[in-house]
């Protein structure tokens, strides 16, 4: 299993680290699959940006070029009516573009929260979609955990598609409505001789987009090399940052006096971020200073040249404000052209594993799911589920969990699963229940493979406690139920089953009551209450199949007893299956499944298979039996 997820791991990583060698034009194609993800989730929202970063960045030409209109007209004495023309439609104009930037703006919501929590949704979706096979392996939670870390380190990923749309807009309209405005200053001019002014501003202009090109390429490997550097380092901060706010750490924490440590440990993460924060600001520094010597020397020029034929009458004075603001927005513009071209380089890769995460990309690999089946589930009086020939390992591995395993499983029947730890049992379970599928053999349910039957209404057939088992920080009845609306006698009832309906009916606000102290009025629950509100769970779903897998290892032996002795009454006419380590637990079962070493090794009555004094039940209850003598 080691060696399996070793190689897992170097997959993904030797994916990740060549990211920043994906072509231009599929990171552009990533880019725009996910703004697509995006509109598919509000259809509003990318073009309102989009037009809201066009007016903004528009709005000081249009002042520009009315400021220069206004300028000639007043320079030149024209009539008063020219100028009142003139500044009414620059009002205007002026003020149509913000009433538009305003709307636009009024119409987006792609930035912030809204979007994060949409995105994070879209993740969430997949999560609980995916086969449970691979939630166990490591591929898919690296891959979360790579998303998560792009974003939370340098915002990289699907949530910045808003910011790249922004900077390509931007980019695009400084350039076009600078050259719109200033493409005379570029021109020869007759009579005029070398324009040196005119060339070593272009020369400048050239030298600061090749400048900022090479910039923007050091400090996006920067940014790729930290991004593995860290990765490290961010999960073990996760996991200190959990490890403190769990009860059960808070707990060690303390009486281990484990404070020191941890902050030593805290300490040392921060101060590796803190050193590569460091120097890549201080690479941007030096960048941004550079860029902007270059953009000053440019306006320089720009003055000197326009002011040189503004003196011969070949410009006028409304033309001298007009050009020489036009070029120095066209020196950042190109700046912000060469910006977005490298945020699309940088959000490309990531945007593609976002996509390959949520089933959109390239990948068809990526979490796929398991044949299923069509037939509907019809469960008559009689229905039973077979284990033929059953044999399966976990993905990775060459060791066996489960071996030849034949069985049957009646309704009306209980049975009860036992064995050491490590035996096969809980495999078993997830088997019976195609969280898995058999490597070897095949299940059947009524005489047709269980593949054959839809996933979803197979598995309506059971309600499992695991014993791993997981309650929300929700409301009582909504455990109970496993739904927003649910029928309050009915969970009642179960809770009152589940051996729990005193302690539910004092709580302050009965089945409204929220578990866990995530919000404010929430109650801490102990393990017993936990393990009986999971039964209540069970029992509610009413499925014709229950199982118990060791949900009662945090009751004392009598309260377990009390239970597995009520559920053989209320599962009556149903099947049943528990795991249980304590033995005596299982004697009411009609059958005991003994496992041992991922096969079945004994089945019978706790009468039956106590009598066989070589077996392995015999050793397994002589082993219990003599701590109570």
């Amino acid at each position: 299993m080691k060696k399996y997820i070793k190689a897992r791991k170097s997959s993904h990583t030797s994916t990740v680290s060549e990211s920043a060698k994906i072509p231009f034009f599929k990171s552009l194609g990533s880019v725009l699959r996910t703004a697509k993800v995006i509109f598919r989730m509000d259809w509003r929202n990318i073009p309102a940006f989009v037009l809201n970063q066009f007016f903004i960045t528009l709005q000081p030409f249009v002042a520009l070029f009315f400021s220069a209109r206004i300028l000639d007209a007043l320079s030149t004495g024209a009539e008063r009516h020219v100028v009142i023309t003139w500044v009414v439609t620059a009002v205007f104009c002026n003020y149509g573009v913000y009433l538009l930037e305003r709307f636009t703006a009024c119409s987006s919501n792609v930035e912030g929260i809204t979007l994060y929590w949409q995105l994070y949704q879209e993740m969430s979706r997949v999560m609980m979609r995916a086969d449970y096979e691979e939630l166990e392996k490591p591929d898919i939670g690296l891959a979360k955990e790579r998303i998560y870390r792009s974003t939370r380190m340098f915002w990289y990923g699907p949530w910045e598609v808003p910011g790249v749309l922004m900077s390509v807009v931007q980019g695009i309209t400084v350039v076009a409505a600078s050259l719109g405005l200033a493409w005379p200053v570029f021109m020869p001019v007759a009579g005029e001789g070398i324009p040196w002014g005119t060339i070593l501003m272009v020369l400048f202009i050239l030298v600061s987009a090749l400048y900022s090109i090479s910039a923007e390429t050091r400090l996006y490997r920067m940014k790729e090399d930290g991004l593995e550097k860290l990765a490290v380092q961010f999960r073990r901060s996760n996991f200190l940052y959990g490890y403190i706010r769990e009860t059960q750490g808070a707990k060690d924490i303390r009486l281990y006096n484990q404070q020191k440590m941890i902050q030593k440990q805290s300490r040392s993460i921060l101060d590796k971020i803190e050193g590569l924060s460091k120097e890549r600001a201080d690479l941007s520094s030096r960048s941004s200073g550079i860029r902007g010597a270059m953009s000053q020397a440019v306006v320089c020029l720009a003055y000197v040249s326009v002011g040189i034929r503004a003196l011969k009458g070949v410009f006028s004075v409304g033309n001298v404000v007009q050009y020489v603001g036009a070029v120095t927005q066209l020196s950042e513009g190109i700046r912000m052209m060469i910006y977005s071209l490298q945020h699309i380089r940088m959000q490309g890769p990531h945007c593609q594993e976002y996509l390959d995460f949520i089933g959109e990309g390239d990948d068809p690999r990526k979490y796929r799911h398991r044949r299923d089946g069509k037939e509907p589930v019809e469960l008559n009086k009689d229905w039973e589920i077979v284990f033929e020939n059953v044999s399966f390992r976990y993905p990775g591995t060459e060791e066996w969990a489960l071996q030849d395993l034949n069985i049957r499983l009646k309704k009306g029947h209980h049975y009860a699963l036992v064995g050491m730890n490590g035996s096969g049992k809980t495999t078993f379970v997830k088997l019976l229940c195609r969280l898995y599928d058999p490597t070897k053999g095949r299940i059947f349910l009524n005489g047709k493979d269980i593949r054959e039957y839809s996933t979803a209404e197979y598995q309506r057939i059971f309600a499992v406690v695991f014993q791993d088992f997981q309650l929300l920080a929700l409301p009582l009845g909504e455990n109970v139920a496993a739904s927003v609306g649910y029928d309050k006698e009915r969970v009642q009832e179960c809770l009152e089953k589940a051996g729990i309906g005193d302690w539910a009916a004092k709580l302050p606000k009965g089945l409204k009551q929220p578990l866990y102290t995530v919000e404010e009025d929430g109650v801490n629950i102990s393990g017993g209450e936990a393990q009986k509100i999971a039964i209540a769970r069970a029992l509610y779903k009413d499925a014709p199949f229950v199982v118990l897998d060791e949900p009662t290892a945090a009751l004392d032996p009598i309260a377990e007893a009390e239970i597995y002795s009520k559920f053989r009454d209320i599962t009556d006419q149903k099947g049943a299956l528990y795991i249980s380590h304590r033995l005596s637990s299982c004697r009411f079962c009609d059958t005991i499944a003994v496992f041992h070493e991922g096969r079945l090794v004994q089945e019978g009555s706790h009468e039956e298979l106590l009598s066989q004094t070589d077996g392995q039940y015999f050793r397994l209850w002589e082993a219990q039996a003599q701590w109570y003598r």
